[in-house]
């Protein structure tokens, strides 16, 4: 069973990549960038999904983490272009429970793994655990704010999913360029996108923008 959920696993992934590049290359809204964004939400639900299964079958809490952080990121960015009356149902604030109580354990268990020691994959722990939990509260409480839309609509969907196309590089990048240090391997594309995922969000926020 895990060789066959292995190869949908890189295969939906290899296709969501791909979709990736079409979205973020087509016209925002046009059909070519809708349809590129169904087939990568897609890809990516199978991605995080078979990834969840995987490190349940040979079990992996690391993995786990990793996947449930790779799944919210494409789940909230999928959610913020479908509802555009910018008002969360119960299912995304089941989602952010869980993004938050996984990101709290992860930065627990990272945190631990720093005192006594542990090299590279604590700091991966507490980095993507900060980032999982921030995104999470952040939610909230923009949501007690009122309804998300407009340009704050468009910049978190562009947000996330961009943010879902790093955690896609990175798992090409850890299996791939093995030999790249391990944290070089798993926060370098973090580190180096992140910065353009800014830059969008300026584009798409200021006044001046359509």
């Amino acid at each position: 069973m895990i060789q066959p959920l292995l190869f949908v696993h890189i295969f939906a992934g290899a296709t969501a990549l791909g979709a990736a590049g079409f979205a973020l290359g087509s016209a925002k809204g046009g059909a070519l960038h809708r349809r590129a964004g169904q087939v990568y939400a897609l890809g990516m639900a199978i991605t995080g999904g078979t990834a969840l299964l995987l490190a349940t079958l040979r079990p992996n809490a690391f993995l786990f983490a990793i996947g449930v952080f790779s799944l919210y990121l494409v789940f909230t960015g999928w959610r913020a272009a479908v509802l555009r009356d910018g008002v969360p149902r119960l299912p995304d604030h089941l989602a952010g429970a869980a993004m938050a109580a996984v990101g709290g354990v992860m930065l627990v268990w990272g945190a631990h793994g720093v005192i006594i020691g542990m090299t590279s994959q604590p700091v991966i722990l507490v980095v993507f655990g900060a980032i999982g939990l921030t995104l999470a509260l952040g939610d909230w409480r923009d949501w007690r704010k009122g309804a998300i839309i407009g340009k704050a609509r468009i910049a978190r969907h562009l947000t996330r999913m961009m943010a879902g196309t790093i955690a896609t590089v990175t798992a090409a990048t850890t299996v791939n360029l093995a030999f790249l240090p391990d944290l070089v391997a798993w926060l370098g594309p973090t580190a180096l996108l992140t910065p353009v995922i800014f830059w969008w969000n300026a584009r798409i926020l200021r006044p001046s923008a359509a």
